[in-house]
């Protein structure tokens, strides 16, 4: 665990809000890029000379791509680096990519630069060991008209978890997860993700406070996929979901912020003990997930959860759950989603969840406005470590109803499962909604043929 950070911080700030070609502005963008920048200057201390703020005729395609690499090659072993990004993103040809200022939406491929090309390969050949990396941008479809924070396909978090987990020292934080927009606000003046990763910096956010005086790595993920679905729900008339997306080295909970004024003396920052999953065992055989624990014993330290290197190990129990009980749980959501459709008419989506002290399951009832076409997004969720406040991620689920086609994923999971195990134990659970809109569908085609006899 890294207990602080003390040497100089360098940081890359680009927004771009008005294209030069006919893509839609992204609102606020300006904003966001400016409260951030300073945050770094009266909170983080960063000297204005270590601070490149590209807005948007700066942000070109060439300055992205050549002073960018440059900044990240001068830094050193001392050095943290944080770079921050508002604008349109999206995935192609196997690759994360963002917009700049001169995009042209006739060659979008062409004219967009790869976050790999320009940001993580220069980071994991420089020499610095420490960088934090905040994206506010979104991709859900493509069509003439952008929308929101979004362009051609969703961003593909596979390869930002591929990054992060090359280091100790690395965190990436997204606006939102897979097939999301990223919403701007109106009555805050910014993108919703931002205004809340600024509320949390500036430690005026005591949910994302860890120990009354840390803004961690760890805290910040948990605040945000919590406050910024929770705010859109309750304060706009949205219809659609953002949950903030987030990797964190897995081998260290950094120091990114200490509030100001926070002070150990008379604090209780003492904590007995410490759990760290260390592996997970699907026993199918046995109708088992298990998680073992490692189990750390304080000898007095503070802040345990940033230097626990030499404490004495003691006997935990290992988390354990039936994968029967997690299968019928997956089946009673599916239901739920039936009894709604039988019942109501809805729009756009439709937020459904179960959870219990062992697991959680979010699923999303969405259909497409142009083409009327329904998915349902399912993801699984497990409490075992503590990181998360809705459960170590286990595996996403997206079902096309169009195609009768169910998709299983495991690229975003906090544990090395494998997909194909995966699918074949929980498959079998969407059954039944299978047979429902295979019905529906029928029931719609006679229908059709009565009308038209």
């Amino acid at each position: 665990m890294n207990s602080g950070f003390h040497g100089n911080t360098f940081a890359v700030i680009i927004a771009v809000e008005n294209y030069q070609f006919r893509i839609k502005t992204v609102d606020y963008a300006r904003n966001d890029a400016i409260a951030f920048q300073q945050w770094l200057i009266n909170n983080l201390k960063v000297p204005q000379e270590n601070i490149k703020l590209w807005l948007d005729v700066d942000a070109t395609k060439s300055a992205l791509n050549e002073e960018l690499q440059y900044e990240i090659s001068n830094l050193t072993e001392s050095d943290r680096f944080i770079f921050y990004y508002a604008g349109h993103g999206f995935y192609d040809g196997g690759y994360n990519k963002i917009t700049t200022w001169d995009t042209h939406p006739n060659n979008i491929q062409e004219t967009t630069v790869s976050l790999n090309r320009i940001l993580m390969e220069p980071l994991r050949n420089s020499r610095c060991n420490q960088c934090l990396i905040f994206i506010d941008a979104c991709a859900s479809y493509i069509d003439e008209q952008l929308v929101s924070r979004d362009f051609i396909a969703d961003m593909n978090t596979k390869e930002f978890s591929d990054f992060v987990r090359s280091s100790n020292y690395r965190a990436m934080f997204l606006s939102c997860s897979r097939g999301e927009k990223s919403y701007g606000s109106p009555e805050l003046g910014h993108g919703i993700w931002t205004h809340f990763l600024i509320k949390a910096l500036n430690g005026e956010a005591p949910e994302a406070v860890e120990r009354e005086r840390f803004i961690t790595s760890t805290s910040l993920q948990n605040y945000l996929s919590k406050i910024v679905p929770d705010y859109i729900k309750s304060s706009t008339d949205i219809r659609g979901t953002q949950k903030p997306w987030a990797e964190v080295s897995s081998s260290n909970t950094f120091i990114i912020f200490e509030v100001s004024g926070a002070s150990s003396e008379g604090s209780n920052n003492y904590i007995d003990f410490i759990f760290i999953p260390e592996r997970l065992i699907i026993d199918f055989e046995n109708d088992l997930i298990i998680a073992y624990l490692r189990g750390l014993e304080n000898d007095g330290r503070h802040f345990l959860m940033y230097d626990y290197e030499g404490l004495k190990e003691i006997d935990v129990e290992a988390y354990c759950i039936r994968i029967s009980k997690l299968k019928n749980e997956i089946r009673k959501i599916l239901e739920e989603i039936m009894d709604f459709l039988m019942e109501y008419e809805w729009e756009e989506e439709v937020i459904f969840e179960r959870s219990d002290d062992k697991f959680n399951i979010s699923a999303f009832l969405y259909e497409d406005d142009k083409t009327r076409e329904i998915t349902v997004s399912l993801g699984l969720s497990l409490k075992i470590s503590g990181l998360h406040p809705m459960g170590d991620t286990i595996f996403d689920s997206e079902f096309d109803v169009a195609n009768d086609e169910l998709k299983i994923y495991t690229d975003s999971s906090d544990y090395n499962v494998e997909e194909v195990e995966i699918q074949e134990i929980f498959s079998d659970c969407w059954d039944e909604i299978r047979r429902y809109f295979l019905l529906e569908k029928e029931i719609e085609k006679e229908l059709l043929n009565e009308i038209d006899e």
